[in-house]
């Protein structure tokens, strides 16, 4: 969730070092296991064994290089690396599950699956993000995708972040920060506790709102407390704003379900007016399923309020397992990765560049910062924000020439924006992503260039071609320096 939270300062630099560091561990432990099977007398390397790690598909191309970066840390080539994007991997898996009764020949009924042109709505809701995903089946094993994903933190680990500020408005931060730094075995112990509670309780009308959830609290925590104040934690809590709501008895911390469904509010309400507002949208007619996956899609309080909200106009199918449901598709997207035929793209893109002044396009403004009689900053868009693009292919090339002749290298920055026509990459809205440097052959001749994109994957793909000589070189955006 934090690489969603910061992808507007994300560099190789940030604090969120510290998080490459444990993805590498964690990649690097996968490794070992490999190597372990080969130990044990199975006959292969880690060449042999191609990866395949999910991602939210809101992540932006920043937090994706992140995880390639963290994953060559950790020993696995390029080549031998995908990407997949955690709600296509669940929509590839829930493609084989059945969603209705088909008729057959003979007029007998069996449970079918999906048919081609079927369109349907993917809320993957995991511990940190919540991606929705809009897709149509195409073929008998691809999909496509028909609107840019969407979403945002609002994850299962929303609903601890509000137990957490419970606990901040009920014990006080000095408690909680002496037992995170005293006893952190019994401070992540209350929350795993919590954890718990959160995944069985349920969300049904044979619950009364004074019906309780318990919650242990581990002894260190009534320890600290009364030492901090002076003050037991049991005949405090009858003094606080939740008298009446909480009671707490030796270890047991009871909740009355009317205040514990609060802790599912900010995730729930930021996830219905999502889907409020995507289902609006012209290019979802057509849409009967939602189909719901991930770890969070476990709790009956998030399915009862999708059902509430949508099921009188909706089909509703959640797949057995569907905490696992990612994992599994996962696995079919690395052996076919072409079950996806197309994707919506989630920005503009564009290059830096300059150009002669155009009258009545330019403002005036622009004349007095012209560099060498050109306007600068300009703003050379490449796709636009909600285009189909389809995969592996390349976007119409754009010509180029370097600003001097005298240079023997070249570089192209390369900008997104929500905007659908941004004019200068400085505009609101507008953010560097990226660097591509191009090495010059021959210096002695002209030196234009035409440049084109594949945008269609979890990273950018440039195609440069010098017209001189002919030469064509791939390169790939730096985007974390």
């Amino acid at each position: 969730m934090m690489l969603f939270k910061e992808k507007d300062m994300l560099t190789k630099e940030t604090m969120l070092e510290e998080s490459l560091d444990v993805k590498n561990l964690e990649m690097k432990k996968k490794m070992k296991a490999v190597d372990s099977k080969t130990q044990q007398g199975t006959v292969f390397t880690n060449d042999d064994v191609h990866w395949v790690i999910t991602v939210p598909a809101i992540w932006d191309l920043k937090a994706k290089q992140f995880m390639r970066d963290a994953a060559k840390q950790a020993g696995i080539s390029r080549d031998n690396l995908t990407l997949a994007l955690e709600p296509e991997a669940a929509s590839m898996y829930c493609r084989k599950v059945p969603v209705g009764v088909k008729e057959d020949d003979d007029g007998g009924k069996t449970i079918a699956a999906m048919e081609v042109g079927s369109k349907y709505v993917v809320l993957d809701q995991g511990g940190g993000t919540t991606d929705i995903a809009v897709h149509e089946v195409t073929g008998k094993n691809t999909l496509k995708e028909i609107h840019q994903a969407c979403g945002g933190h609002w994850g299962g680990i929303t609903v601890n972040g509000e137990f957490y500020n419970f606990l901040v408005r009920l014990l006080g931060g000095d408690v909680i920060n002496e037992v995170k730094m005293n006893n952190p075995s019994d401070y992540y112990q209350l929350l795993y506790n919590f954890e718990h509670t959160k995944t069985s309780f349920t969300d049904d009308h044979s619950n009364s709102p004074n019906d309780q959830q318990t919650v242990r609290v581990p002894y260190s925590w009534l320890q600290h407390f009364k030492t901090i104040t002076d003050c037991e934690l049991e005949d405090t809590v009858k003094q606080t704003t939740f008298k009446g709501q909480i009671t707490l008895k030796r270890d047991k911390l009871r909740i009355k379900n009317e205040l514990f469904r609060k802790f599912f509010d900010y995730s729930l309400n930021h996830i219905i007016e999502e889907m409020e507002d995507l289902l609006k949208k012209k290019q979802l007619e057509g849409v009967e399923t939602i189909l719901i996956v991930g770890g969070h899609s476990k709790s009956t309080v998030l399915t009862n309020a999708i059902y509430k909200n949508f099921g009188n106009q909706y089909g509703i199918v959640i797949p057995k397992n569907p905490d696992i449901a990612v994992m599994k598709g996962a696995v079919l997207f690395g052996f076919n990765p072409e079950m996806i035929t197309s994707r919506v793209s989630q920005y503009t893109y564009g290059i830096a560049m300059q150009r002669p002044f155009i009258q009545g396009v330019d403002p005036d403004s622009k004349k007095t910062n012209l560099i060498n009689g050109l306007v600068d900053n300009v703003f050379d868009k490449h796709v636009e924000i909600g285009q189909v693009v389809s995969i592996g292919e390349f976007l119409p090339e754009h010509d180029y020439v370097p600003a001097s002749r005298d240079y023997k290298a070249v570089h192209f920055e390369f900008y997104a924006s929500r905007n659908k026509n941004p004019k200068y990459v400085t505009d609101d809205g507008c953010s560097c992503i990226g660097v591509l440097y191009f090495e010059l052959t021959d210096i002695s001749k002209r030196k234009d260039m035409t440049l084109k994109l594949n945008v269609s994957g979890t990273e950018i793909v440039a195609m440069i071609t010098e017209k001189s000589t002919g030469k064509q070189s791939n390169g790939y955006f730096s985007l974390l320096d």
